[in-house]
């Protein structure tokens, strides 16, 4: 593969209209449902005893094309 071959996942991280970040798994699920793409998983900067994660979702549609919900909230 040359250099100026995309694969489908860089074609999908060039779709990408909006970037979410969440501490909370319930609603990285529901992004997730609603068609955002897992884009990275990282520590909470928050020194806690909970050991959070923050989950990192891009949306690889249109913008007008986001849920509700989602639009709403995020």
């Amino acid at each position: 593969m040359n250099n100026s071959e995309i694969t489908s996942s860089q074609e999908i991280l060039l779709q990408v209209t909006r970037v979410i970040e969440t501490e909370c798994a319930k609603d990285a699920s529901a992004l997730l449902v609603d068609g955002f793409v897992l884009l990275g998983v990282g520590n909470s900067v928050f020194d806690d005893t909970e050991n959070r994660f923050v989950y990192t979702l891009g949306f690889p549609k249109p913008i007008e094309e986001l849920s509700h919900w989602a639009s709403a909230n995020f």
